[in-house]
């Protein structure tokens, strides 16, 4: 059985609000959410008992990988949650919001700074989140006995 990438892929857009998505044409759409998907994916493999990063079929948008469904939400979550880290990173590095830190001499509730603190503090948690999501994934799937004790 294998597992397509719109299970990923849906989940993530389940997470967002992202209207600048729905103007794209679709397979601009799909390339840009399937590059956070990849990117998600290399952070999760070393932890992952599934391989999802090499059986990834990008024609057929598939991985030919048989995953439980016992499993797979646990999986989509995680994926997705690293996929919002993903599309969160260009939000904190975004450049006028970088000029407009720089050159602004206040720093008030409604300045360009605190826009971009509360962007880098939503990135901060994001990243924490999908971090403890992979440790808590580990711990709970991890096998003792190749620790070699």
């Amino acid at each position: 059985m294998s597992v397509p990438y719109d299970l990923f892929t849906g989940a993530f857009l389940s997470k967002i609000s992202e209207f600048d998505f729905i103007q794209l044409e679709e397979k601009d759409r799909t390339a840009i959410v399937d590059g956070y998907m990849k990117r998600a994916l290399s952070a999760f493999r070393k932890n992952c008992k599934h391989d999802l990063f090499t059986t990834g079929d990008d024609t057929a948008r598939v991985f030919a990988v048989d995953i439980p469904d016992a499993d797979i939400d646990e999986l989509a979550d995680i994926v997705s949650e690293g996929m919002l880290v993903q599309w969160l990173k260009p939000f904190v590095y975004k450049q006028e919001l970088l000029e407009n830190v720089l050159n602004t001499k206040d720093f008030t509730t409604y300045s360009p700074a605190e826009l971009l603190m509360r962007v880098g503090n939503a990135y901060s948690k994001a990243q924490k989140d999908y971090t403890q999501k992979i440790r808590e994934y580990s711990f709970n799937h991890g096998d003792l006995t190749d620790l070699h004790l």
